[in-house]
């Protein structure tokens, strides 16, 4: 314990965004079996999306990209695991929403589009 009451300092090392996740941290203990199942399936491979959609919407600067767009330009990339990504990766503060929408979908911008009009 440290000087202050109940503070712990611990000796943790943060995870990359774009490492692979260990798959017991993906379900909660009591979920199904499925469920444990599917975080066994991603865990491998969800790191390696993140990176892959936030070039996709680094590429596409100013513009934006839409999900749909990035499927038509990844079509070998299941749009299941595309979708999520961008909540992720929102939350993190690395992509952002402008608002406005193309063919019925979100345009996604990177973050460092943010201050531009």
């Amino acid at each position: 314990m440290s000087e202050r009451t109940g503070v712990k300092h611990t000796n943790m090392e943060q995870q990359s965004l774009f490492d692979n996740i260990e798959p017991h941290k993906l379900y909660r203990k009591n979920d199904p079996k499925t469920s444990k199942e599917a975080a066994y399936s991603v865990s491998h491979s969800l790191g390696k999306t993140r990176s892959f959609v936030l070039g996709l919407v680094e590429e596409a600067g100013n513009k934006g990209i839409t999900v749909k767009e990035m499927n038509k330009e990844s079509p070998d990339v299941c749009y299941t695991a595309l979708s999520p990504r961008p909540v992720e990766l929102e939350r993190l503060n690395l992509i952002f929403y402008k608002g406005d929408r193309r063919d019925g979908a979100r345009v996604i911008r990177h973050i460092k589009y943010s201050t531009e009009n």
